[in-house]
C-alpha cells in the first residue's frame, strides 16, 4: 500500500518540488474532492482516473454474527470511489 508519504516523494522528484509542497497539494486535493462531495451531493468526475460520489444505502435486515439474531440495519450515506477502465486492473 502507498500512503501520501511515499506519494508526495514520487510527486515531488516527479515535479522538482519539495516533498513538503507536494504532500500540502495532495492533501488539499482529497480534502476539496471529499468535502465537495460531501457538501454538495454532486459526483466528482475526474477524467481517466475515475468517480466519487455519495450514494445512499437503503435500509436493510442482517444477521448478528454472535447472536444469530436478525437485525435492521438503516439506511445511511457511503462516500464511493468508482476507478476509470483505464486503471482498472485486467
Amino acid at each position: 500500500m502507498v500512503g501520501i508519504s511515499e506519494l508526495s516523494k514520487s510527486v515531488a522528484k516527479k515535479t522538482n518540488t519539495t516533498q513538503k509542497t507536494a504532500r500540502n497539494v495532495i492533501k488539499t486535493f482529497l480534502d476539496t474532492v471529499v468535502a465537495e462531495a460531501n457538501k454538495q451531493g454532486t459526483k466528482i468526475n475526474l477524467a481517466g482516473f475515475g468517480i466519487f460520489e455519495r450514494k445512499e444505502q437503503k435500509a436493510r435486515t442482517a444477521r448478528n454474527p454472535q447472536t444469530k439474531k436478525i437485525i435492521n440495519v438503516p439506511s445511511k450515506k457511503k462516500f464511493v470511489f468508482r476507478a476509470s477502465s483505464k486503471i482498472k486492473y485486467k
